[in-house]
């Protein structure tokens, strides 16, 4: 029984809120519910306004709202989805490792690719650190590194050059 004719309802919204979601993916609407204390499930009349792109990253706003079926709006909720690249890019070497040169010998790096899931082709950004002195005996490490650009770092890829003396006197 209703006294003064006040009529009850509000929207709760399924899943997250925030919600978060992987750029380049898909996103999938939770929707939401609306219970109404004379008419009873309102669910289906919810309309929501405001739209995602994830194929670009941004804070979208999305509005839900619903009226009884005597007209009386609820108070409108809104959910904030976010899109960002969180994807780390992939790095792969070119050549095997270790790598065995005779001392004196020339060495050519034979470097590393890197792939990311929206940059895509990114080796040109990989920064290599490390050398290898070739006239002197020892074991080195070449580190190669890229991050894509939403600053997502690669996990760090090491190459050793192995420089050894089997050349008898």
């Amino acid at each position: 029984e209703h006294f003064c004719g006040v009529n009850e309802h509000t929207i709760t919204l399924n899943g997250d809120n925030p919600m978060s979601v992987e750029q380049a993916s898909t996103y999938i609407e939770p929707g939401a519910s609306a219970i109404d204390t004379r008419d009873g499930d309102l669910s289906s009349s919810i309309t929501i306004t405001g739209t995602v792109n994830a194929n670009v990253s941004a804070a979208y706003i999305l509005s839900y709202n619903v009226s009884d079926l005597t007209g009386n709006a609820a108070t409108t909720v809104t959910r904030t989805v976010n899109v960002a690249d969180t994807t780390i890019p992939t790095i792969t070497l070119i050549g095997s490792t270790p790598i065995t040169l005779e001392k004196g010998d020339t060495f050519t790096d034979p470097g590393a690719s890197a792939l990311d899931n929206i940059d895509l082709d990114i080796s040109g950004s990989i920064v290599t650190t490390g050398s290898v002195t070739i006239n002197t005996v020892g074991s080195y490490i070449l580190t190669y590194n890229v991050a894509d650009t939403a600053g997502n770092d690669a996990v760090t890829v090491t190459r050793t050059v192995d420089v050894v003396d089997t050349t008898p006197p």
